[in-house]
């Protein structure tokens, strides 16, 4: 009888404390292969300097989106030179101009003729209308790697055309010198007098190519995959700041002693052109253009995910970002929009 007494209360305890039990502390968060800024017109598709932004999901966190200690951490030949001058002091992550006279990127004389000797059809999908999240993302990747890709062809060229100055160094014309300064001068390099062969090397670590992969990755975190109001209303689809007033759009959310604007782009070449500018020429992604020297001197894969580790300082949340961006490579599988350019690019898998 005891026995059936001591059963009865041990049945009720249990019973008591299992109803105490929230089922939702159970369960595992549901993940989605589209961020929460997927849907809707967003103001600042970036998380620059606006805390109130809700960060997008991170859409992969399989250790293969993580980039490889030696291709993060090796330095080698990539350490761009200090003591000849030719590395300025960094400058806020995503200035694209100081109030001097620096020319914005991809607003140089020699890229505004380009732009006009090569047209291209001015109007762009309506991301926002496609509801079909697939073809949302393929339409967006269609829409803007042509432009990638152009940008890069155009980066190889002026890389061969160093390539041939650098082994005839002592045999310059004075149009050489002059083209050599110019570039020197856009990527934020001192011109010289006196050409060396360091400040070729220099240059060529400046004057290089960015992955489709990662241009990709970029554009859909940083315009709310082409729907922020940014990206419809200023052709901006990467958040790129500038400083000069009437040169881009007031954010929404901008402090009252700030004085930077987004940047407004023709289109959305430009932009794109403008934002591989600015990671070659930037003082803030002097760690990724180490990265890609370091590869391209060890003969590897210049892949997406391996300069993303170069992204530190895009987004004020550092590493968080970094991850965020590896994780849009890694989930959408980026890297099958790169192409064999120079060599150096690969359309292998995980790259």
């Amino acid at each position: 009888m005891e026995r059936k007494i001591l059963w009865i209360i041990s049945f009720a305890l249990i019973f008591v404390l299992w109803l105490k039990i929230d089922p939702s502390e159970t369960q595992e968060p549901k993940t989605s292969g589209f961020s929460k800024s997927d849907t809707g017109v967003s103001d600042v598709a970036s998380s620059k300097s606006t805390p109130e932004k809700k960060s997008t999901q991170k859409e992969s966190k399989t250790t293969d989106a993580l980039v490889s200690k030696n291709e993060s951490e090796s330095k080698g030949s990539a350490t761009e030179a200090k003591s000849t001058g030719d590395e300025e002091s960094a400058p806020s992550p995503k200035e694209t101009a100081k109030q001097d006279d620096s020319p914005l990127p991809g607003s140089s004389e020699d890229e505004k003729n380009y732009f006009e000797t090569h047209p291209i059809d001015p109007n762009k999908p309506d991301f926002a209308a496609i509801s079909d999240v697939k073809t949302r993302k393929e339409t967006f990747f269609d829409y803007l790697t042509p432009f990638v890709r152009e940008k890069n062809n155009l980066l190889l060229e002026d890389r061969s055309r160093l390539k041939a100055y650098l082994d005839n160094i002592n045999t310059l014309s004075s149009d050489d010198s002059a083209w050599i300064n110019k570039q020197r001068k856009l990527h934020r390099l001192t011109p010289t007098d006196k050409l060396e062969k360091h400040h070729i090397e220099t240059l060529l670590i400046k004057l290089d190519i960015i992955p489709a992969s990662l241009v990709l990755a970029q554009a859909a975190n940083e315009s709310a995959w082409g729907t922020s109001r940014f990206a419809l209303m200023g052709n901006n689809y990467f958040g790129q700041w500038c400083f000069r007033k009437g040169c881009g759009l007031v954010p929404n959310s901008r402090a009252d002693d700030a004085a930077h604007e987004v940047r407004k782009f023709i289109d959305a070449r430009q932009s794109v052109f403008a934002y591989i500018d600015n990671l070659n020429s930037n003082a803030a992604y002097k760690e990724l253009r180490a990265i890609r020297a370091d590869l391209r001197s060890r003969s590897l894969n210049i892949s997406g995910k391996a300069l993303a580790a170069g992204l530190i300082r895009y987004s004020q949340r550092g590493q968080a970002y970094v991850d965020e961006i590896e994780g849009l490579i890694q989930y959408n599988r980026l890297w099958r929009f790169n192409r064999e350019i120079d060599g150096y690019v690969s359309t292998a898998l995980n790259n």
